[in-house]
């Protein structure tokens, strides 16, 4: 791993969590202390001023002037490193490709909500938030235990107790207003999440409607096994499952082409739709 990859390991961790430490970069870079001491004396170099040493908290934390230079600052970048180890590359911009991505639309997700919302997750402990919904003109004031960070429908949730509802929801993460870390310790955490500890097998076939050519197609699209195709997912996420895989349980299209896949288990499946 290059210098260009070590800052922008340190650029990640320290603008999503809003502290770096050797601990962490020693981990992730499989360097010694001695290292990474130099990795950070060499970022503060070349980006003084970025970095401030608290010395009760033995971390460096971002100050007003810290820039990221090597980060996309999306929180997908974030999510795919903690979670999947992904790390960028970082060609020469001279290099032709032959590959191109459409990139879906980055839903804003401020650093400063997801600073507290991480600890929390990390500590089973409560955040105090002003949470704006579609429904609702004015941000409401909630007390939540966050458990699970979703991906869905191209944007981020927190899938958090609601101590308002006393009861599980999401909530998108580009919607929050204003995020306090609490640390009250969670009574409801993962473990008494019903919808998100059961497990539902979605069956899913070609259209009815389609032709038998047509039908061949879509099996050998998604490697379906005699006309059909199980997918295991959380109770919590039927519905943002079959909205990613764009599929409608209320109404078909009118062109079978249009709806190409339908669920078959619809009537096992329903109570988790609109819980």
């Amino acid at each position: 791993m290059d210098v260009v990859q070590r800052y922008w390991m340190l650029e990640l961790i320290a603008f999503w969590e809003g502290q770096i430490n050797t601990k962490p970069l020693m981990s992730a870079l499989g360097l010694t202390r001695q290292s990474v001491s130099q990795l950070l004396k060499s970022y503060q170099t070349e980006y003084p001023d970025a970095l401030m040493y608290d010395t009760g908290l033995k971390a460096y934390q971002i100050t007003d002037h810290f820039i990221p230079h090597f980060i996309n600052q999306t929180v997908d970048e974030y999510f795919d490193w903690l979670h999947y180890g992904n790390t960028p590359v970082f060609p020469n911009t001279s290099t032709a490709s032959n590959q191109y991505r459409i990139q879906a639309l980055a839903r804003f997700v401020s650093p400063h909500v997801m600073r507290p919302l991480l600890k929390a997750v990390k500590e089973k402990t409560a955040v105090d938030c002003e949470y704006l919904s579609v429904s609702s003109s004015d941000p409401q004031g909630r007390l939540l235990y966050p458990h699970s960070f979703v991906k869905t429908a191209g944007r981020w949730h927190v899938r958090a107790y609601c101590d308002m509802r006393k009861h599980y929801l999401d909530f998108v993460l580009s919607r929050f207003q204003h995020v306090d870390y609490d640390g009250k310790t969670a009574v409801h955490t993962e473990q008494q999440d019903t919808l998100w500890n059961t497990q539902v097998t979605l069956i899913l076939a070609p259209d009815s409607r389609l032709t038998d050519k047509q039908k061949h197609v879509l099996e050998n699209d998604y490697g379906m096994t005699d006309g059909q195709l199980h997918i295991t997912t959380r109770a919590a996420l039927v519905k943002y499952t079959l909205d990613d895989l764009q599929i409608k349980t209320k109404m078909l299209e009118a062109n079978p082409q249009a709806q190409q896949l339908v669920c078959v288990n619809y009537t096992d499946i329903k109570q988790w739709l609109y819980d």
